[in-house]
């Protein structure tokens, strides 16, 4: 039985899929349906800590499910976690879209976690794509005709060792090496909240069930609403594919699946020199919010793998591109619109972000020359940017339109 409605009229607890950890500035919150990390103060660390008390074996904490009564003081800090989906209240508040830094709470700056908040997993090298900027083309290059099954056993074990909130299940194409994808999956749910990231090609209604089963994220990679600009940049790989297939098509069939079936979805968006136009990423908003989509992703190219070839420098964009992305930001935050935007500036920061590749290797980017290197050289600050929108600047909150139910 649920504790008694206090003065304030409002109950609360942590909402559903919401994994976080204590940090010596306050908390880690990660809230799964939006695909959105939080950094929480120490007073509304506080506020969440007394909404929860089971402790999960990785050590970060999930919702124990009660509800509690709360002091009138509380009732502001509530209805603002409640906006972003860190808190469920009864009565429900709306949540609403965010902008701007993800930091709730005063910060005099952008917060460094103590540990990886995120590590990417190879589910395979293959891809039924050739996209021309391919971040991660040179850890799939040399293994992917010579990959071996039992390969994803190391990466389990590998990512088992990263004491990461989340575990992103990439790629390669999961959907190509279903099989890997469900054991990866499944062993990544055991201690980390779950993304699948997706081109979409592929035969993604078969992974629906266990996507359901362990509350998976799903983001799907699109990068314009125009069908011949997106497969020019995402083109192909007619080893896989037959002439007329459409990343572009395979994308927004993806898109619009999850969304009919009740699975959390996003968008991510690689932003180059063919894609960068003002009208063009808000042509692409307005497609994604039609299609239900609640988050957005955009990566600034980074000169790594694919991108980081001589011939391919054309795509490469200037650092005035982050004036364009804020562009967006702002217009979307004027517009109300229901969507979260996150921008990641990685090609300033290039080595925020771990990754195991298919031989279970732990690796992160160079610094220098877009290859992958040993973990340790990964950027701590960076990597918090990179997540907690630190290429942006804070916006009033909450200031986006309430998210459709």
């Amino acid at each position: 039985m649920g504790v008694p409605l206090t003065p304030t009229g409002l109950r609360a607890r942590l909402a559903d899929g919401v994994r976080f950890r204590p940090e010596p500035f306050g908390m880690l919150a990660y809230v799964a349906r939006r695909d959105h990390f939080y950094a929480l103060d120490q007073p509304h660390a506080a506020l969440l800590d007394r909404l929860s008390s089971d402790r999960q074996p990785s050590g970060d904490r999930q919702p124990s499910g009660g509800w509690c009564g709360l002091a009138p003081e509380d009732r502001a800090a509530v209805h603002r976690l409640a906006a972003i989906g860190v808190v469920a209240t009864d009565p429900p508040t709306a949540q609403r879209a965010f902008f701007g830094q993800s930091l709730v709470g005063s910060f005099p700056q952008l917060p460094t976690p103590s540990q990886p908040m995120v590590v990417n997993c190879f589910a395979t090298s293959h891809c039924p794509l050739r996209c021309r900027y391919c971040h991660a083309d040179d850890l799939m290059a040399g293994v992917r005709d010579n990959e071996r099954d039992d390969w994803i056993d190391r990466v389990i074990r590998t990512a088992d060792a990263v004491p990461a909130m989340v575990g992103v299940v990439t790629g390669g194409e999961p959907l190509s090496r279903i099989r890997q994808a469900e054991r990866l999956i499944a062993a990544l749910a055991a201690t980390k909240s779950v993304v699948l990231d997706t081109s979409g090609v592929g035969d993604f209604e078969r992974l629906v069930p266990v996507l359901r089963r362990y509350g998976v994220h799903v983001r799907v990679s699109l990068d314009s609403a125009a069908q011949r600009v997106n497969d020019a940049l995402r083109p192909i790989n007619r080893r896989y594919l037959p002439l007329g297939a459409s990343s572009h098509g395979a994308a927004l069939a993806a898109i619009r699946t999850a969304v009919a079936e009740g699975i959390p979805c996003s968008a991510q968006t690689v932003v180059s020199s063919r894609n960068r136009e003002l009208a063009a990423l808000l042509e692409l908003r307005d497609l994604l919010v039609d299609a239900g989509v609640t988050t957005w992703v955009l990566h600034v190219i980074v000169r790594a793998g694919k991108a980081a070839r001589a011939d391919r420098a054309g795509l490469l964009c200037g650092d005035d591109v982050l004036d364009t992305l804020r562009e967006v930001v702002k217009l979307t935050a004027d517009a109300a619109a229901p969507l979260d935007v996150r921008v990641t500036s990685t090609h300033r920061v290039p080595n925020s972000a771990l990754l195991v590749n298919a031989e279970g290797a732990l690796c992160v980017e160079a610094p220098e020359g877009g290859r992958k290197i040993s973990w340790r050289y990964l950027d701590a600050e960076g990597h918090a940017s990179r997540y907690l929108n630190g290429t942006l600047e804070p916006f009033p909150q909450p200031i986006g339109a309430v998210f459709p139910g």
